[in-house]
């Protein structure tokens, strides 16, 4: 017999809806045509994982590397003395 594997998406809306009031988790067992032992394993996992959706919250999205305007300034003012060393050098060669 094959395994059957589940996408995510499906995973959290059989998990959501055992988590509900008016609901058993027998009834969502039969409704989506999973094991009792699957959803639970899947409600543990939910469980252990949720408070990683929060972790991020609140915070500022973080720029990446050379895009904050300090990092930028920081960037071309060192590309300006290099560039001013590179035209004395080749003055000396000339």
């Amino acid at each position: 017999m094959k395994k059957r594997t589940y996408q995510s998406d499906f995973k959290v809306r059989v998990v959501l809806e055992s988590f509900q009031r008016d609901t058993t988790i027998e009834k969502v067992r039969r409704k989506y045509q999973v094991s009792t032992s699957i959803i639970n394993k899947w409600r543990a996992t939910f469980r252990r994982n949720a408070h990683m959706v929060f972790e991020n919250s609140g915070r500022t999205k973080q720029s990446s590397p050379g895009q904050s305007p300090d990092e930028l300034k920081r960037i071309i003012g060192e590309l300006t003395v290099e560039n001013a060393l590179l035209k004395k050098a080749l003055s000396v060669w000339d």
